[in-house]
């Protein structure tokens, strides 16, 4: 039915309709059956419309009230918030890393690349390297310590069965062996027993290496770790309070062990001294000095002479034949026949070493050799020995000078000098008298160029570093133009860069001239080179790089000493604490994963066996169990737990994650309090 609308129609305008509405009539009903069914709907229509309101008037106040609860939350965290240092990164935590009951340090890579890392940068001689065959296994190596000897060189102290087995299931459990929850044990190899090189034909991947030799196997691991918090201390007397957290009683008992061995070899290399006043010309003191040692005659007294030809026997002996002290019967009795101004210079000297003591000090295998010598040679006499010597150096020889370790040095033919000298005069000739041929302006400007400090105001021209051959071709180039623009583009150098070899650039020189012309030396602008550094710079260079090594625990050694990286981890272990209390003074919080016994004595501590739980949600559930305040001891806690909980939830959540060992179960009071309220959000 169509209607018009009376109440919005402009009557003003006589030729404008009325706007029409359309309403649908149902013709089965009656007027007043249509009626109530549109009143009906009118009806329903306004209910709906006072329903809308009110809930759109509570949902308002709802987000009204959550809004002003979560500002204050945020006023109430920002309150709490306090401007912490950057906390300082170990150049361990980005291993897989753990600290044992005895204080060593265990670090294993997370992937092949860390794996190839850790063997080439962080193995030491005297770690040991740690591995399973089982798949998946990582590369692991427990660093030892090292101590440092009363003469200033470094020594590594052997490693505790202990720290092995917390090393070895540490291995085990960051293996395939964790998942399959497969009972197995690892073996650990020495470092030198590692290698990069495979076998003929092979080749090792990328986290691959090569064992030789014996490995020692450990006993079986027990799949059991656990999630605990390392505090960092940041005093001096924090640090002292918790000197024995980790006490290694192993190696206290080893390093006393140590101690007495050094005082031994001390008083073993203490020299008697003999006294000027009791050695009288009779001889009475060098009887008792003689006594001692079996290798000498009580009777013979030792002269200048007899001394010179000692040392010639012992510099023969020392390639042929074990050392002898026994002078034969001339020689004896020629003793005797000397003055006794010889023998008192004699009897005043130190008495040398015995035969026993020299023995002692070289090595086993050239003990052995000497050994198989004087057995070889025991037919020869003195004489004989020194014969064979002489025939050996081809003719007759010298003795120069008197002292000892003197060599025997053969007396050349006037032949071979002639010979020498000839092959000297061809060969090697003056560069100098070459130079002197030259113009004396480019002969100034080469000289100017290997002018040296001699001594403290005084300078020299080194003219051998310039060849005689390259001296003459500067000599054969065209004009005195050429060779003063060579010889001054040799200046310029010799001012900006470093020169190794002056020939080879003087040559490089005059064939740019000879090639290109003039032109093209003059056209090179100057100061292309770096300036030479100073022995200063190249010092403070190299600490700068040793200090920067120095905190990643590897260390440059030029070989001074005689193990490379004599960087021990105690001083940055001793920092790290897992059970601080109230009176310390803490850092931050640092997590670690470890097995679950080597984490009995932290203060913050939860078990972790094989399970289902992925890496992040367990480590949510960790930090919740260590941060709850549970019921009716809110009283009771005091400041220095307050702080220690305040720590760990400034910790990032990515520090956890990376810490926590993936499919786990938690084991530990009140975790299953944890997963219910976890589950219930």
């Amino acid at each position: 039915m169509a209607l018009p609308d009376i109440d919005d129609w402009d009557d003003s305008d006589p030729d404008s309709l009325p706007p029409i509405h359309h309403v649908a009539v149902s013709i089965k009903d009656s007027a007043y059956g249509n009626a109530r069914t549109m009143f009906a709907q009118y009806r329903a229509s306004k209910e709906k419309e006072e329903k809308t309101m009110e809930a759109s008037t509570v949902a308002l106040k709802a987000a009204e009230a959550k809004a002003k609860q979560q500002l204050a939350e945020a006023q109430k965290q920002k309150q709490r918030v306090q401007v912490m240092p950057q906390r300082k990164v170990y150049w361990f935590e980005k291993f897989a890393w753990f600290i044992t009951s005895d204080n060593y340090l265990v670090v294993a890579g997370k992937d092949a690349q860390q794996n190839e890392q850790l063997v080439k940068k962080y193995l030491r001689p005297g770690d040991a390297y740690l591995h399973a065959e089982v798949h998946g296994a990582a590369t692991c190596i427990l660093r030892a310590k090292r101590r440092r000897r009363k003469d200033g060189r470094t020594q590594v102290i052997p490693l505790s069965d202990q720290a092995l087995r917390d090393a070895g299931t540490f291995t085990i459990c960051r293996s395939s062996a964790w998942s399959s929850k497969m009972v197995t044990s690892a073996y650990w190899v020495e470092s030198h027993q590692v290698s990069k090189t495979a076998p003929t034909g092979e080749y090792l991947t990328v986290g691959s290496f090569m064992i030789r030799g014996r490995k020692n196997f450990l006993p079986a691991s027990s799949l059991e770790m656990g999630l605990g918090v390392l505090f960092r201390l940041g005093d001096d007397a924090s640090i002292a309070r918790h000197a024995t957290d980790r006490r290694d009683f192993a190696l206290l008992e080893q390093e006393q062990m140590m101690a007495q061995e050094d005082e031994m070899q001390q008083k073993d290399e203490i020299l008697p001294e003999t006294d000027g006043n009791d050695s009288e010309s009779d001889g009475e003191g060098e009887d008792e000095d003689d006594s001692d040692k079996p290798h000498l005659d009580k009777e013979v007294v030792e002269t200048p002479d007899n001394e010179v030809e000692q040392e010639l026997s012992e510099k023969m002996e020392a390639t042929s034949v074990e050392a002898t002290n026994v002078l034969d019967g001339d020689n004896h009795e020629a003793s005797r026949s000397k003055d006794d101004k010889a023998v008192s210079f004699q009897t005043n000297a130190p008495p040398p070493k015995s035969g026993k003591k020299k023995e002692k000090e070289l090595s086993r295998g050239k003990r052995a050799k000497n050994r198989r010598a004087k057995k070889k040679y025991s037919d020869q006499d003195e004489e004989d020995r020194r014969l064979a010597m002489m025939a050996l150096q081809g003719g007759e020889s010298s003795k120069k000078g008197k002292k000892k370790g003197s060599k025997i040095i053969a007396k050349d033919s006037e032949m071979q000098q002639k010979a020498e000298q000839a092959a000297k005069q061809l060969l090697v000739r003056d560069s100098k008298k070459i130079a002197d041929n030259l113009d004396e302006s480019v002969k100034d400007i080469l000289a100017a160029c290997v002018t040296v400090k001699v001594t403290k105001g005084s300078e020299g021209v080194r003219w051998n570093k310039f060849d005689a051959e390259v001296l003459e071709l500067l000599l054969e180039m065209d004009s005195l133009e050429e060779q003063r623009s060579a010889a001054n583009r040799l200046l310029e150098l010799t001012k900006s860069t470093r020169i190794d070899n002056f020939s080879a650039s003087l040559a490089g020189i005059i064939r740019t001239i000879k090639k290109h012309g003039v032109k093209s030396v003059s056209n090179i602008t100057q100061g292309d080179g770096k300036q030479r550094k100073t022995k200063a710079e190249k010092q403070a260079e190299k600490e700068a790089w040793q200090e920067i090594l120095a905190e990643d625990g590897i260390v440059d050694n030029d070989g001074d000493d005689d193990l490379a990286g004599a960087v021990d981890d105690s001083a940055e272990l001793a920092q790290l604490t897992g059970k601080p209390t109230s009176g310390d003074i803490v850092l931050n919080a640092i997590p670690v994963c470890a097995p679950y016994h080597v984490l009995s004595q932290y203060k913050y501590r939860v078990k972790l066996t094989p399970g289902s739980v992925k890496r992040g949600k367990a480590s949510k559930q960790c930090v919740e169990m260590f941060t709850r305040n549970e019921e009716g001891k809110k009283n009771v806690v005091d400041e220095g737990t307050k702080r220690d909980k305040e720590l760990i939830k400034l910790g990032g959540e990515n520090e956890w994650v990376k810490a926590m060992i993936g499919d786990v179960r938690i084991s530990s009071a009140g975790a299953s309090k944890v997963v219910k309220k976890q589950k219930g959000k």
